[in-house]
């Protein structure tokens, strides 16, 4: 079910209000003369300075006008036009992601010729006045901020509401909800796990990786509770990132990260020993970028390609273990054992390295045909390796190769049409497709699962139990198209955001069965388990990831919003709308005759089953979010007040209800004896 939160607030200090998918910025001003009189019909063109674009409009008649779908960043130079009036420009710094600028322009009459005046603005004109302030991260901040791991996740930290948690994942918690509720954007396209494994909530996590690289990012844009209806799929936290564009003048960078032993602290590892440096321990990150021109002032080109390789010691010392074996010498005689008897390396025990490998592409091309259209394609596509394995500890000694090998693959293609004209009328259609495969494999080849108690500690060797049949691939495709025009001084948002997954997710556990032995003697004499298990698929006899025994399923998400934004004077603004979200499963669950005809009716007579019937689809009732949000501006001191009430609703993780389509007793089969 939807997670919906209802949210009542008035904030002195700045909230997070947003709007999602955002690849742009927009600017909002007035034309007015000396004298204060409204100036209809003054022409208004806004240069992006970098590369030359050009943006045109005209104020309406209440002498207002309407500039969407800009490019984030600046400077730009705002220059406006009237019959018998001195030509302006005025200087806008910068262009934020998701956030409206305001500028107001005043004209002077022509008494004689005079050439053109050039003002600009020292102080800051970009207070937000549409209750849409987020917290905006772009490249000079990345630059000032703290960052270890030279990853995404370090900034996200930026935002007050953000919290950290444990894990070497990245996982990023917002304002107390968990992490697999926020959604992350890329150039508008979908880059969150819609399945939900990664403790990272995003593609590429399962493997310990960021999704692209950060040299890549132009803007980050973080929102919480965005008033704008436009928003939606999060319940936690909305993650906007866009990648740099090519601008008129050809840059690029090289770099080169790295830490080791020698830049990290000791280790204690036993209470009477000598701390010790990490030995295996070692990250680096290297990459270049190169951007500009293919045509100046028209079309521009981006690329970013980096390599990492990281690798994660995981000491321990044998005799903080609190089992029955206390000689390691013993443990070495097991391994011995399993590598000669069933040829069967287990790996090590004192140092069980993890180590993590990713390659990223981004590529990126900007082209302004005129004055009215701009087209942007950008591609993202990530490859990781990630060895995982399990710690000793002083309960269990751990084997290396039971952990797993973890194959992720994540390619993400978008595909911008942005429109404006004159009449403050504006359109973004974004269309775009991300495929994600993660294949997780056993570390050696095909052998059970082995236990062994030893008082009150244990040994541990052979496959992971989840690692046998274990892949997912997703297929995910979103259209969000927004129209945007101006009326006096309403500002009217009209749109739709649909979004098609395609899941497949083979998962069965236990195939190559699993042992557990009362004791270590009880194994090195073949003696017999105190428990077996077995796992394996019922609609074939392939074990392995195509089985016919697998989750195959689609969800189509439509969603339609329109929005109203109000501004009655420079210092009031306020925000209202409505958002509706229907979800609907495409595929039907497999049903059981059996169930449905003789044990339904024999559950029934115990239990209520509330209508429960095998073979049905996922409901999911219509999601109404209205919203309002104001902001206001007190005259004089720079204080901004802000506040709203709304209602969001935000996806599930798709591993949820993909149990309908694999657990439901005629795909997989399991045995067990004591």
């Amino acid at each position: 079910m939807f997670s919906p939160k209802i949210i009542l607030f008035v904030w002195l200090m700045a909230p997070l209000f947003a709007m999602p998918q955002n690849t742009s910025g927009s600017l909002r001003g007035s034309v007015r003369d000396f004298n204060g009189e409204v100036l209809a019909g003054a022409d208004i063109t806004l240069i992006h300075e970098p590369t030359g674009m050009a943006y045109r409009a005209r104020s309406n008649r209440e002498g207002i006008f309407y500039i969407s779908n800009l490019s984030p960043g600046g400077p730009y130079i705002a220059q406006a036009s009237f019959t018998g009036y001195i030509t302006e420009k005025k200087s806008v710094s910068n262009i934020s992601l998701g956030e409206l600028t305001s500028i107001d322009i005043v004209l002077n009459q022509k008494i004689s010729l005079l050439e053109s005046i050039t003002i600009n603005a020292l102080k800051r004109t970009t207070e937000p006045l549409n209750g849409n302030s987020a917290i905006i991260i772009g490249k000079e901040k990345m630059e000032n901020l703290p960052s270890i791991g030279h990853n995404i996740y370090d900034y996200l930290r930026a935002a007050p509401q953000a919290k950290l948690t444990n894990g070497n994942e990245g996982a990023v918690s917002f304002a107390g909800q968990n992490n697999r509720y926020n959604s992350f954007y890329v150039d508008g396209a979908v880059n969150n796990d819609v399945f939900g494994l990664s403790a990272s909530g995003t593609n590429g996590g399962q493997a310990a990786i960021a999704p692209l690289p950060v040299d890549a990012i132009d803007q980050f844009q973080i929102a919480l509770s965005p008033y704008n209806v436009s928003v939606g799929n999060f319940t936690g936290a909305s993650i906007n990132a866009v990648t740099r564009s090519g601008t008129n003048k050809t840059e690029g960078s090289v770099y080169h990260f790295f830490s080791n032993r020698f830049f990290s602290g000791k280790i204690p590892v036993a209470a009477n020993e000598q701390v010790q440096t990490q030995n295996n321990f070692a990250t680096q990150t290297s990459g270049f970028r190169l951007q500009g021109p293919l045509t100046k002032n028209k079309c521009f080109y981006f690329i970013n390609m980096e390599l990492q390789k990281d690798a994660y010691p995981q000491p321990f010392v044998f005799s903080e273990y609190a089992g029955d074996t206390k000689n390691p010498t013993t443990v070495s005689i097991l391994a011995n054992t399993l590598r000669e008897t069933y040829h069967y390396d287990p790996g090590n025990f004192l140092d069980n390295t993890e180590t993590a490998y990713a390659g990223r592409v981004v590529a990126r091309l900007d082209w302004k045909p005129g004055n009215k259209y701009m087209l942007s394609v950008s591609n993202r596509y990530t490859y990781g390796e990630r060895v995982n394995t399990n710690q000793s500890n002083s309960n269990t000694v751990h084997f290396s190769n039971d952990g797993f090998m973890l194959y992720t693959k994540t390619n993400s293609t978008s595909l911008e049409i942005k429109s404006t004209d004159t009449k403050n009328k504006s359109n973004k259609l974004l269309i775009t497709y991300t495929s994600v495969k993660d294949d997780r494999e056993p570390l050696e080849k095909a052998f059970p699962r082995v236990r062994i108690n030893d008082g009150d500690g244990a040994f541990i060797f052979g496959t992971d139990i989840s690692s046998t049949i274990n892949l997912l691939q997703q297929n995910n495709w979103t259209l969000f198209d927004q129209f945007i025009f101006l009326s006096g001084k309403h500002t009217f948002n009209i749109g739709v955001d649909c979004e098609y997954n395609s899941i497949y997710n083979a998962f069965i556990q236990n195939t190559f069965g699993s042992y557990t032995f009362s004791s270590l003697g009880n194994f090195l004499t073949n003696a017999h388990p105190s428990v077996y298990q077995l796992g394996f698929p019922l609609m074939d006899n392939n074990n392995n990831d195509h089985t016919a025994s697998s989750a195959k399923f689609s969800l189509l998400k439509t969603s339609f919003f329109v929005n109203d934004e109000i501004k009655p004077s420079n210092h009031f603004s306020l925000n209202y709308g409505i958002r509706l979200d229907y979800h609907r499963f495409l595929t039907q669950p497999w049903s059981d005759d059996y169930v449905n005809h003789v044990a339904i009716p024999a559950f029934a007579s115990y239990w209520d089953l509330q209508g429960a019937v095998s073979g049905t689809k996922p409901i999911i009732p219509l999601s109404v979010s209205p919203r309002m949000g104001f902001t206001y501006r007190i005259k004089g001191n720079g204080l901004v007040l802000r506040g709203g009430i709304g209602i969001f609703s935000g996806r599930i993780p798709l591993a949820w209800p993909a149990g309908l389509y694999t657990n439901n007793g005629a795909f997989i089969g399991g045995y067990m004896a004591n």
